[in-house]
C-alpha cells in the first residue's frame, strides 16, 4: 500500500503555508510593446498597477473565491500617465487563489487585456 503523503499537507504540517506566491500580468500591443502591467504581491496582499504608454487607462480585473465558497470580484483602475504606479491594498485568506488580469482602456484593433473576458489566461496568484 501506498501511503504517499501529499505535498500540501506535508508542508503544513511542517509549519510552512503556501501562502504569498505573487505574480506579474503584461498586456502587448501587436508589435510585443508593454501597454501595461499589474503585479500581486502575496506576501503584501497588495496589487500594483502601472501603464507603460502614455493615454491609455489601465486597469486590472480580479478573482477570489472567499473561504465560504462566495466569489468576489473587482476593477481597480491606473492612471494614463506612463510609468504611475497605482497600489490597492486586500485583506485576502491567507493561502488563498488570487486570478487577475491586466487591460487597457480604448478601442484597439487586437484584444486590450492579458487575458480574455472568459477567464482564460488570467494570471494565479496566492495571497
Amino acid at each position: 500500500m501506498n501511503s504517499m503523503v501529499p505535498l500540501a499537507a506535508m508542508v503544513a504540517a511542517m509549519g510552512f503555508s503556501p501562502s504569498g506566491v505573487s505574480a506579474t500580468a503584461q498586456v502587448y500591443d501587436q508589435d510585443s510593446k508593454v501597454l501595461a502591467e499589474a503585479r500581486f504581491d502575496g506576501s503584501a496582499d497588495t496589487f500594483t498597477l502601472v501603464g507603460r504608454v502614455a493615454g491609455d487607462q489601465p486597469y486590472l480585473e480580479y478573482h477570489y473565491v472567499r473561504v465560504d465558497g462566495s466569489l468576489q470580484t473587482g476593477t481597480h483602475r491606473g492612471v494614463p500617465e506612463a510609468g504611475t504606479p497605482v497600489r490597492f491594498a486586500h485583506h485576502f485568506g491567507a493561502g488563498r487563489t488570487v486570478t487577475f488580469r491586466v487591460c487597457v482602456s480604448g478601442e484597439h484593433g487586437f484584444n486590450p487585456c492579458s487575458g480574455t473576458d472568459a477567464g482564460e489566461n488570467w494570471t494565479v496568484a496566492i495571497a
